[in-house]
């Protein structure tokens, strides 16, 4: 399974030191545990740092095939369907593989008894897979499928442009699929370096959950995992930042989108923000303050709406985003405009215009987030960590999240970092992001619509995107 990047808005959670208990293994694997014992279940979950972040131009897509020949048969199970044989007799009932932005995981719910054997199931997939030729070649079809049937999706294709050109260094690293002629050219021997490179415990962790014992948990890992061999590579030396200025001006795109009604149309600004490998602490006030203008009551949503000009449908219809990522982090705003056929090329420049105005009385008067919102923010942050604390499940795969992109720290110590928030973090924030940097500005309307009003776009300068313009392969 491949996991798209579209998504700008992101949700961040708590997970308790008190209730996971972590280890490290000597060769640098990492392993959390969280026990819950309402169901005789156990959660097991694998991840490596691996993925979109890890790729380069020419090998782009090649960690989502070799997540797919995980699958494929190992020195346990030789075959495929000895690996599904095998996985019905552990009483597996939900299983997966994911490649991402960040990682690639994979993860399965077992009876507790069979902790052990399902260590030692995935231990085989991850460290000694097959890598049958026949099994290659036939999958590398699987996954050109995949890529392709991508490309009917108008999100797939406007969400391709927006990496072009918002991330002109390696919009690759946002892109796990990657490219068709990559992964058709892909060789066993590509599959087999970066299996060395990244499939290792520094570069990997453990996070099992439910009906266990966190300390049989680790001497379990231990006589399983620990004669996994420890790379020497130094990943802190792939650690590049993207460029945190990609326009050289503000730059204005339309994209006609079948899906959209002709009665309204979608705008959204892009900014580059806070990346944690580099700028850590500036996530923080970047959370509060999108969350904070989510809020239909927030002085943000309130001004904007209550500009007729503007048209936005209402308060629950316009907002922002904050997405912290290693390299590619950034900070968004939307709105849902009525009237679509009504001087809207003017009205999304506006738009624009107008979070810009917001913002720079923000930063002036240092006054944003009222203190009784605040704490309403941090009374829900805690009701929501209260209901996923319920679910070993739930609670391992957020930090397996936050792990991949941060550290467990981050997730254990984010609450508290969130609640020291000022509202002069913000408009520091606000200031180093946003103010006097260019947007990446699109709106999204009905084909028909854009037909009958083209001339208004081209004559504000507005650039179309299509399926021929929009891949960066």
């Amino acid at each position: 399974m491949l996991n798209l990047w579209l998504n700008v808005c992101s949700c961040k959670k708590n997970n308790s030191a008190e209730k996971i208990k972590q280890s490290v293994l000597e060769n640098g694997l990492s392993v959390f545990v969280k026990e819950d014992h309402k169901v005789p279940l156990v959660y097991f979950e694998i991840a490596v740092r691996a993925g979109g972040v890890t790729q380069t131009r020419e090998n782009a897509g090649i960690f989502h095939l070799y997540e797919h020949m995980m699958f494929k048969g190992n020195s346990l199970c030789p075959t495929s369907a000895d690996f599904q044989k095998r996985m019905a007799g552990l009483g597996v009932n939900d299983w997966n593989g994911t490649t991402g932005e960040h990682c690639v995981n994979y993860y399965f719910t077992i009876p507790s008894d069979e902790l052990e054997e399902g260590m030692r199931f995935w231990s085989a997939a991850i460290r000694e897979p097959n890598l049958n030729e026949k099994e290659f070649e036939d999958e590398k079809k699987v996954v050109i499928s995949e890529i392709q049937a991508k490309y009917a999706n108008p999100g797939f294709v406007a969400g391709q442009f927006f990496l072009k050109n918002f991330y002109p260094d390696a919009p690759w690293q946002l892109d796990a699929g990657g490219a068709v002629s990559t992964v058709q050219n892909a060789s066993l021997d590509m599959l087999k370096e970066i299996k060395e490179k990244y499939y290792v415990p520094n570069n990997a962790a453990l996070f099992i959950g439910g009906d266990v014992d966190a300390e049989k948990v680790f001497e379990l890992a231990e006589k399983v995992w620990g004669g996994w061999q420890k790379s020497a590579f130094d990943f802190s030396s792939e650690c590049a930042l993207q460029t945190m200025e990609p326009l050289s001006e503000t730059r204005y795109f339309v994209f006609p989108h079948p899906q959209i009604s002709p009665q309204m149309a979608q705008a959204l600004v892009y900014y580059r923000a806070a990346d944690a490998d580099f700028e850590r602490e500036d996530t923080y006030p970047l959370d509060v303050f999108t969350e904070y203008i989510q809020n239909p009551e927030s002085t943000f949503v309130k001004e904007l709406v209550a500009d007729q000009d503007l048209r936005i449908i209402s308060e629950d219809y316009v907002g922002g985003g904050y997405s912290t990522k290693r390299r590619t982090s950034a900070l968004s705003f939307y709105a849902m405009l009525l009237d679509s056929d009504k001087a809207l090329a003017s009205r999304v420049k506006k738009f624009h215009s107008s979070i810009n105005g917001l913002v720079d009385g923000y930063i002036q008067s240092r006054k944003i987030v009222p203190e009784p919102r605040f704490k309403k923010m941090l009374v829900s942050h805690r009701d929501s960590n209260l209901i996923q604390d319920e679910s070993a499940e739930r609670s391992l795969s957020e930090l397996r999240y936050w792990w991949t992109v941060c550290d467990a720290e981050y997730s254990f110590n984010y609450e508290k970092n969130f609640s020291k928030v000022k509202d002069a973090d913000i408009a520091r924030v606000l200031q180093k992001y946003i103010q006097h940097k260019n947007a990446y500005v699109v709106v999204y309307l009905n084909p028909e619509v854009y037909k009958n009003c083209r001339a208004e776009f081209d004559e504000e300068g507005f650039e179309e995107i299509t399926a021929e313009n929009a891949f960066w392969f």
